[in-house]
């Protein structure tokens, strides 16, 4: 008698141990085939708590959720890779509610990233109309940096060519700019190049005073404008100058030509 309860023992204690081994490999069964139906997800940003308009928010006011990719409620909703946009002092502008998604228009002064974002805080983007026969086609990138050459004459002198800016900075080409979700941070902004190989303008970055200098020094450039590139670590040494380029300031204060000849 006291074998069979031995025995009863074993089998109970086994059967326990095959029944939790079973729930186990049903419930990692299960959670991989509901991730298989979400497909790839990212986690964006969830409000912790309830907020009235006004409100300061708080770290501990937002955490992550997952989030499917392939949602289209995504638009406008903000990352857990970007949640510093909500905190350092900023206010909800509206009421929100516990478990909902944190999105741009929930914060006062908070938006989604613009191409314009690019351009460093008081300084201004500058577009030059060059030859697209004469450019540095596809080597040229958004973020690379660029010399600007045209051909002068100083009075009292033949008309010569010369550096007349030197290491600009490129914030679009052809009109395309950095693409706004590498610029909020994603895992793609380091395999973006914004390189084309055929276009008419360059948009640099230039000082407000800078900018009213080009504009006087457009019409008396004779021909096009000449962009050379430079290596992004070669900077400026001795000599540099950070605005127009001296040899050629006086050009500025001459008449304008007869005629002026611009950028075809």
């Amino acid at each position: 008698m006291a074998e069979t309860v031995v025995w009863n023992k074993k089998l109970l204690v086994a059967s326990l141990i095959l029944a939790g081994f079973a729930v186990v490999m049903f419930y990692l069964y299960d959670k991989a085939q509901k991730n298989k139906l979400k497909g790839e997800t990212v986690q964006v940003l969830q409000w912790k708590r309830s907020l009235t308009a006004g409100e300061e928010i708080g770290e501990e006011d937002v955490g992550p959720i997952d989030a499917s990719l392939s949602s289209k409620d995504l638009k406008g909703v903000i990352r857990w890779e970007n949640k510093s946009i909500v905190l350092g002092g900023r206010r909800v502008n509206r009421s929100v509610s516990k478990g909902d998604r944190v999105y741009y228009n929930d914060i006062v002064g908070a938006s989604e990233k613009t191409p314009a974002d690019e351009i460093t805080p008081g300084m201004r983007g500058f577009t030059l109309q060059v030859d697209p026969n004469y450019t540095p086609g596809d080597m040229l990138r958004v973020g690379g940096r660029v010399d600007v050459m045209g051909m002068v004459r100083l009075k009292g002198k033949p008309a010569k060519t010369y550096t007349l800016v030197q290491n600009l900075r490129v914030l679009a080409i052809g009109g395309k700019a950095r693409k706004t979700e590498e610029s909020l941070g994603s895992k793609r902004e380091r395999q973006y190049n914004s390189g084309i190989s055929v276009y008419r303008s360059v948009t640099v970055e230039v000082s407000p005073t800078l900018a009213e200098q080009l504009v006087d020094l457009m019409p008396r450039i004779m021909g096009k404008v000449w962009l050379t590139v430079r290596n992004p670590t070669d900077m400026p040494g001795r000599g540099s100058y950070t605005g127009i380029n001296p040899q050629v300031e006086s050009v500025l204060s001459q008449p304008l030509p007869n005629k002026t000849i611009g950028p075809e």
